[in-house]
């Protein structure tokens, strides 16, 4: 073999030198994870003069080797391949960070022959690198076999280690612009499904003569788990509707959808409003996921009267302000919906002229302050004898910001969502 003269030597480390600088060009080029491995692997194995590159990314748990990408055509084969990192020398480099430089991988006692199994071919010569950023390990750069048939060099190993670092950067940065990309469509989505949401919730209250009526629901997240509404039978009454499903966010919105459909479907299932409901629950009970649970508010009120039924299962108490003064709370009538084999019964109340009927759901009461104390019952009560003779929708905005100033600047932890009901006198 042919010495290389220092002419010859210089012209080889100018060659690699502008190969290495193209390569840093070349995988900051694009944000896209796999073009950033293609890109990766086809300079190295040029700068390298290799037969064969790839690259083993570690999973989520960090207990094997995953191939996500290779020079080799029967890559198709080697990604399904999976590699311990107890196993082989690439998991050797995977826990251990330091690069390996072996002159035949087969008098190597760690050697895994499942790959050339996998692949079908011989390795001799293999140079495997860590894939480092900010002191963690992501995966491993492994080449095989020079072109040239002698093994890989110092200057080899060094040169792919300078490679490799940003290369590392460069899949980092991807990682995180795919990341990124997920987050900006998970929140187009949120939003499309927050226009959905507030669709469900009514424009405006009821017109009824003799009547004021409010209600607002304001989510903790993009999308929220309560739920209000009004409904007109056939027969004059009108159904209030005061949910709160469990959990949060776009889960907790889906089940909002689907209550929203349910309840729609009241005055199919029954003219009684406890056997109405009753047969709702056990609609509930065989279409939505285990563990989830949804409480209600619901009034049926007979507007010429004042006359009321309700079902209370699983929020606050709500209160009635009457006009002597005296402050009645609702009394419960049934667990959450959502318990299989779960009764619900339906009481009655009277709204007189001058009652006040105010419901929310625990996003005020249980609203915290940086102490962790709750907002409580004790304190919604007090808002609705200080603001009696307000008009409801004054007695909202001080709800809200007897709430706000109570919370000392910490977020909402809950939805938030009121209804409001005055007879006037």
């Amino acid at each position: 073999m042919r010495t290389m003269e220092p002419i010859d030597l210089l012209q080889e480390e100018n060659r690699r030198l502008k190969s290495l600088t193209e390569s840093f060009y070349l995988l900051n080029s694009s944000l896209d994870l796999q073009t950033v491995l293609h890109n990766t692997l086809t300079q190295a194995t040029e700068l390298m003069n290799a037969e064969i590159g790839s690259i083993a990314l570690l999973n989520d748990e960090r207990t094997h080797l995953v191939f996500v990408e290779s020079t080799d055509k029967k890559f198709s084969l080697l990604k399904q391949l999976q590699v311990p990192i107890t196993k082989g020398i690439a998991g050797a480099v995977a826990m251990s960070g330091r690069s390996e430089r072996i002159a035949d991988i087969r008098n190597d006692p760690r050697y895994y022959g499942k790959v050339d199994q996998t692949l079908g071919h011989a390795t001799y010569s293999y140079l495997c690198v860590p894939l480092i950023v900010n002191g963690e390990i992501i995966g491993t750069a492994q080449l095989l076999n020079r072109k040239d048939g002698q093994v890989f060099t110092e200057e080899d190993e060094r040169l792919m280690e300078g490679f490799a670092r940003q290369a590392s950067l460069a899949i980092q940065n991807a990682r995180m612009h795919a990341i990124m990309l997920k987050q900006k469509a998970i929140e187009s989505e949120l939003s499309v499904c927050s226009e959905i949401q507030q669709k469900l919730f009514p424009d405006a209250p009821p017109q009824l003569p003799d009547y004021e009526i409010y209600g607002e629901s304001t989510p903790c997240r993009e999308v929220g788990g309560d739920y209000y509404g009004y409904y007109k039978r056939p027969d004059g009454t009108i159904d209030f509707i005061l949910a709160d499903v469990s959990g949060k966010g776009l889960s907790a919105a889906l089940l909002v959808s689907e209550f929203h459909t349910g309840i729609r479907m009241l005055d199919a299932l029954s003219d009684d409003l406890a056997t109405a409901v009753n047969i709702l629950n056990r609609h509930l009970v065989e279409t939505i996921v285990i563990g989830r649970f949804i409480g209600i508010f619901l009034l049926r009120l007979f507007p010429d009267t004042g006359r009321a039924q309700y079902i209370l299962a699983g929020t606050p108490p709500p209160y009635l302000y009457k006009a002597d003064g005296s402050v009645l709370e609702f009394e419960t009538t049934g667990p959450v919906l959502g318990l299989k084999g779960a009764n619900y019964r339906a009481n009655e109340i009277e709204i007189g002229r001058g009652d006040l009927l105010l419901a929310v759901s625990d996003g005020y009461t249980e609203a915290m302050n940086p102490a962790d104390d709750l907002f409580g019952e004790d304190r919604l009560k007090a808002i609705g004898v200080e603001w009696f003779r307000s008009p409801v929708s004054q007695i909202a905005v001080e709800t809200n910001r007897l709430v706000d100033a109570f919370r000392e600047g910490r977020a909402a932890n809950d939805d938030a969502t009121m209804m409001i009901i005055r007879r006037l006198p």
